[in-house]
């Protein structure tokens, strides 16, 4: 089977980047299936790019390997990573997502690319996604194990991002909003809570199954399709409609069901 690679970062896409970075694994294994995830995870903030890249792994095939370039240290003496797990790999700058990410995947096993020279790669100042990145991923399709592009690293001693751990226990961070202006909430349900309570500019949202269970134009908020918290506006924008934005903490109370918040408390 061809190998699939997925790749997520922040990018955008007015420039070269995406393509630069697609083409330097490209040139070196022709057979490659390149799925992109997103490019519009927001600059510099790699702990935003765990909700898409959780998403993804569900339908990925075995043994895909998984590019997250959201790199804020490029050039700096932050390690760049390749992460092993039973059926998926990874590689990735040592962020802080490295660190949130094990909670999400079991068994897995993290190494320090620190060989360039095994994978035809080179740390550069300002470009590590094309030019020591994507030659790992290259290598990692053409069968280089992770252990000859560098030394295995404890997860204790990965970096560990703050950013968005501060929430407290009635709070929920803001993690996106889509282009439909429908917000997406840092809380993933295995199953549907009872009841859920969130204020926005003092109305209570109601909590509801699907879209057409409020009028249109009207708010509310369900567990969507993927199990995120989503408030939404009907045949309209719930960002709009309410000022909300990524990277806010709303006020929130959830009762009865399962799930788990996106990052530690």
């Amino acid at each position: 089977m061809k190998p699939f690679v997925t790749f997520t970062s922040d990018f955008g896409r007015s420039d070269t980047y995406v393509a630069s970075v697609r083409m330097a694994i490209l040139s070196r294994v022709q057979e490659t299936i390149l799925v992109d995830v997103t490019h519009d995870v927001p600059p510099f903030m790699p702990l935003l790019a765990l909700p898409p890249l959780i998403e993804i792994l569900e339908v990925s095939p075995p043994d895909s390997i998984h590019l997250v370039v959201v790199d804020p240290g490029v050039g700096s003496v932050r390690r760049p990573l390749i992460g092993v797990a039973d059926k998926t790999r990874f590689v990735f700058p040592d962020n802080g997502l490295p660190r949130q990410l094990t909670r999400w995947v079991e068994n897995l096993r993290f190494y320090h690319l620190s060989r360039p020279s095994t994978f035809g790669g080179a740390a550069t100042a300002t470009f590590q996604g094309r030019d020591l990145f994507a030659p790992a991923v290259a290598a990692l399709c053409l069968g280089v194990r992770a252990e000859e592009m560098g030394p295995e690293i404890h997860a204790d001693d990965l970096a560990r991002d703050t950013t968005f751990l501060e929430s407290g226990p009635d709070r929920l961070l803001v993690w996106n909003v889509d282009r439909f202006g429908n917000v997406l909430l840092g809380f993933r349900a295995s199953t549907p809570p009872m009841k859920i309570t969130i204020e926005s500019h003092g109305v209570a949202l109601p909590y509801v199954s699907r879209y057409q269970d409020v009028p249109k134009g009207h708010p509310g908020i369900l567990v969507n399709s993927s199990g995120w918290l989503e408030i939404f506006c009907r045949e309209g924008s719930a960002a709009a409609l309410t000022g909300i934005r990524t990277g806010m903490f709303l006020d929130a109370t959830i009762e009865g069901g399962a799930g788990r918040r996106l990052f530690d408390p």
